[in-house]
């Protein structure tokens, strides 16, 4: 294949951006052809391209690069208002803050996949963030018996599921909440 017969479209230069970084195995060419796609709205290969640079910095060790990636595809992920790739860079993001014991950083990040979640109304996983965030305060030793976060999103979730008669998801939920108290200590 000869590239440059087709080098002044914006689409072929992407997929040719595609192929050497794929052959390639580099981050560094997976950060150009995602930097492209996201510029030009093409948001879910923009996020490809930045989950498999960040996947390639960490199987190098290289962590700051990797979260550096992936934060750029939970940015583009966010642009296009799709949560579950929200959820995809989010989660390898605070992973490596977890692995790194950087406590805050992987609070925050679910933290924001939490609000971000629930900006959209989508109550089962912004509560599910919010409680990733409590299991890593507790991992840092803090004090979470007061982090109601969590139980609030359930109880949306409970009122969605019943105003759309769906009993059984919203027994789910409410048994839950009394299981998120018994795991974290919850008193209220």
């Amino acid at each position: 294949m000869n590239w440059e017969t087709v080098e002044n479209d914006t689409y072929y230069k992407g997929r040719q951006l595609e192929s050497k970084a794929r052959c390639d195995a580099d981050p560094e060419k997976w950060i150009e052809f995602a930097g492209l796609k996201t510029q030009k709205g093409s948001y879910t290969l923009g996020v490809h391209g930045y989950l498999n640079a960040g996947c390639l910095y960490e199987s190098q060790g290289e962590k700051k690069q990797a979260l550096e990636a992936y934060k750029k595809g939970l940015e583009a992920a966010i642009k296009a208002r799709n949560r579950d790739l929200a959820v995809i860079m989010t989660y390898r993001m605070a992973q490596i803050h977890e692995n790194m014991e950087n406590w805050d950083a992987a609070i925050m990040s679910y933290e924001n996949l939490g609000a971000f979640c629930e900006e959209q109304a989508a109550h089962f996983q912004a509560a599910d963030a919010y409680e990733h965030a409590a299991e890593m305060m507790a991992r840092a030793g803090r004090d979470v018996s007061g982090y109601i976060r969590p139980i609030e999103l359930w109880e949306r979730n409970i009122r969605h599921w019943e105003t759309h008669g769906h009993d059984h998801d919203a027994v789910w939920s409410r048994n839950h909440i009394e299981l998120y108290k018994q795991l974290f200590g919850i008193t209220k």
